[in-house]
């Protein structure tokens, strides 16, 4: 498994959400680029970049920053917030991004997903299926489909997705700790599937029993920030769980 850190940004600051909630915010760095720059410091080659401002309002409005964080640094950058037409997709893989994060825009019609992979390949999209009750999310989280979360990996999975970003909401920003049932299930269920998990890591330990539950990638935020786990830990989890089907994905 491969650990990426996150940066979720709102008014062009780094911050956290408490369970994808905008009225639970806390601000961390006023530059972004300060973050990811640490982050590349310390070895880390990947960068897990959220647009809040683009996921409520359905219109990315950080790609500036997603320039400046490409072109500033060497970082591998997975972009999402507001992308929801094939447009905005070419704008961010022009922008900098290394893969596209794509939620909202693939539940909301027939044969979207299989349009995506098929006008960009899967190697440069993830598909963020994020679960909250059971059911996926939308819209930045604030809304809850009836699209159960089996339901749309099957969907993916039909239409050619290989990476899929599923994130606990429940335990998103607390730092009480991952659920293994959550994803286990899942695994077990698409063992073909690349699945980068999320939601609730605070320690070195939550991220080895993520593992074991068979993740390909786990994402973590706020540990980061609130300094439960350090950039030289995360670094040296990654160099000693490295492996050649990650050599090929990530480069650092």
């Amino acid at each position: 498994m491969i650990a990426i850190p996150a940066i979720d940004m709102m008014n062009g600051a780094c911050v956290r959400l408490r369970q994808g909630r905008f009225d639970q915010r806390t601000t961390y760095e006023a530059d972004p680029l300060h973050t990811a720059k640490a982050i590349e410091a310390a070895g880390i080659g990947y960068l897990h970049l959220v647009d809040l401002d683009g996921a409520r309002t359905g219109n990315p409005a950080n790609l500036h920053i997603l320039e400046k964080l490409a072109g500033e640094t060497s970082l591998q950058i997975d972009f999402g917030g507001g992308v929801r037409d094939l447009e905005t997709i070419r704008r961010v893989l022009k922008a900098g991004a290394f893969r596209v994060n794509l939620g909202t825009f693939l539940f909301s019609g027939p044969g979207i997903a299989q349009q995506c992979t098929e006008t960009f390949g899967r190697d440069a999209l993830i598909a963020a299926a994020d679960i909250s009750q059971g059911k996926v999310a939308v819209k930045g989280w604030q809304q809850r489909s009836q699209m159960k979360a089996a339901e749309s990996i099957d969907a993916l999975m039909k239409a050619g997705w290989l990476y899929i970003s599923v994130t606990d909401i429940g335990r998103d920003g607390t730092m009480e700790g991952p659920d293994p049932d959550f994803y286990k299930p899942l695994v077990d269920r698409y063992p073909e599937a690349r699945f980068i998990g999320g939601g609730g890591v605070a320690s070195m330990a939550d991220l080895h029993l993520l593992e074991s539950c068979g993740l390909y990638g786990a994402v973590t935020g706020k540990a980061i920030f609130e300094g439960k786990i350090s950039l030289e830990a995360l670094s040296g989890f990654n160099k000693k769980h490295d492996n050649p089907r990650l050599k090929k994905d990530y480069k650092p």
